[in-house]
């Protein structure tokens, strides 16, 4: 399982990437460094005030729940 952990991985690194570069450009530098300090609570604000950005923000969250459920399925695996 840890294919869906890398997957997650490289999902979440995308969707925090393109989100700060869409808030930059957006509404300014700061938006873009709280996204990278509090990357899911911080796109998810930006997000909701901003109402853009919720396809960058649904890729960081697919790739943070991947990363969770393929490390517990790994975790799992390896207690058989």
């Amino acid at each position: 399982m840890a294919i869906l952990s890398l997957l997650g991985a490289v999902l979440m690194l995308v969707g925090w990437i393109w989100l700060m570069v869409v808030a930059y450009k957006s509404a300014g530098a700061l938006w873009a460094v709280l996204i990278f300090f509090f990357s899911l609570l911080a796109g998810l604000i930006f997000c909701i005030m901003k109402k853009e950005g919720w396809m960058q923000w649904g890729l960081l969250l697919v790739g943070w729940l991947l990363v969770m459920f393929g490390g517990g399925m790994s975790a799992i695996s390896s207690m058989r």
